[in-house]
């Protein structure tokens, strides 16, 4: 029994040393034996406890380093082995700090501009990043570039007024008041002018009567208020004696002008109630006539003739060669004018066409027989 027991020890030695050499072939397996020395640490702890591993250090912001932390020194007594050291690398630095540009540098036109408290791209924070002669100004409040922020910054009659930043027609005075020598508002065509027919204060006045404007032309005249008569050219309505409207007349087809003619029914002011019997020689009626300044009335107007024959009637001489010359005479002769001798003398006086005597002015009566107005 002692005998097999020796063996069986013995066999165990045996098998317990090629076990052992057998490792040894293997890389240090000092874990087996104990021998291995602690990876960074000192290889014997003795009484002493060793440290636990530091994690390692962060990396430089160049790249960041990547070197483990120190190894811990062993644990325990004289026979152990201190433990390994931990094997974490550094984390990696920080990427190296680079500008950053307003917006990102996104902004191109049409919104060039970085309005950088809001992170947003806008035409304009200033009027200096307005470069379009169009529109030259910032608006700060939308922060985009308009052709106008007040009525002062639109310099052209036609477009005066300043509206959501936009030069448009004017619409009152007050729209014009910064136009040199154009401070009245056409309202109907939206454009600043000189003066209109029905607004002409600008014009001044001559022995304190006032000037007026030249409907069409908008501009101011010498033609005082009220003072052109009955066929007599006028510009405006204001030029007509009160009751008369400044009409087109035509003729056969063609314009003559503007002459002043009565109102009917504008009694108030001298006009007659009614053309044909009231009215002589103006004894036709134009009805809805349209003035030069748009006022609509039904005028007393000339049946046969027009406003130049009557204006030369028995004064304008057309003598010619012995004779009477039909040529010199009205607008559109003979139909509305000709050159008729005057009794038996050797005198020619132009005179008009006429329908009956209610054509011929004063007293004159109508020849039926040459329908023109005796002289």
């Amino acid at each position: 029994m002692l005998r097999t027991g020796l063996a069986l020890s013995s066999s165990v030695l045996f098998v317990s040393i090629l076990v052992a050499s057998a490792c040894s072939n293997t890389a240090d397996d000092c874990a087996v034996t104990s021998t291995c020395d602690p990876t960074g640490g000192t290889s014997a702890g003795s009484a002493s406890a060793g440290s636990s591993g530091k994690t390692g250090a962060s990396g430089s912001s160049a790249g960041g380093s990547t070197s483990g932390g120190e190894g811990g020194t062993s644990t325990g007594g004289s026979s152990m082995a201190g433990g390994a050291g931990a094997l974490t690398g550094g984390e990696g630095g920080a990427a190296g700090s680079t500008a950053t540009l307003p917006c990102d540098g996104a902004c191109t036109a049409p919104k060039p501009v970085c309005d950088e408290p809001n992170d947003t791209c806008v035409e304009c924070l200033a009027e200096a990043d307005c470069t379009t002669p169009a529109k030259s100004k910032c608006d700060t409040d939308t922060k985009a570039c308009v052709a106008c922020l007040q009525s002062a910054d639109c310099a052209t009659a036609a477009a005066a007024k300043c509206d959501g930043g936009a030069c448009v027609k004017c619409t009152g005075n007050d729209d014009c008041s910064h136009v040199a020598g154009k401070g009245v508002c056409d309202t109907v065509a939206g454009e600043c002018v000189q003066c209109t027919g029905t607004d002409y204060s600008s014009c001044g006045m001559d022995l304190g009567t006032p000037l007026v404007c030249d409907t069409l032309k908008r501009t101011c005249t010498t033609n005082k208020e009220h003072a052109a008569d009955l066929c007599k050219a006028c510009v405006s309505d204001a030029n007509c004696k009160l009751g008369e409207a400044c009409v087109l007349e035509k003729y056969d087809g063609s314009d003559i002008g503007y002459f002043c003619f009565w109102k009917q029914g504008d009694t108030g002011n001298g006009a007659p109630s009614d053309c044909f019997t009231e009215a002589h020689p103006y004894a036709g009626v134009q009805v809805d006539a349209i003035s030069v300044d748009g006022q609509k009335s039904d005028i007393c107007t000339l049946r046969s003739s027009t406003c130049t024959a009557r204006n030369q009637f028995s004064s304008k001489d057309c003598k010619s060669g012995g004779s009477g010359d039909n040529s010199v005479c009205g607008s559109a002769p003979p139909k509305d004018a000709k050159c008729d001798q005057v009794g038996a003398s050797a005198n020619y006086r132009c005179t008009m066409t006429c329908l009956s005597d209610e054509d011929c002015p004063g007293v004159s009566t109508c020849n039926t027989s040459t329908d023109v107005c005796e002289l």
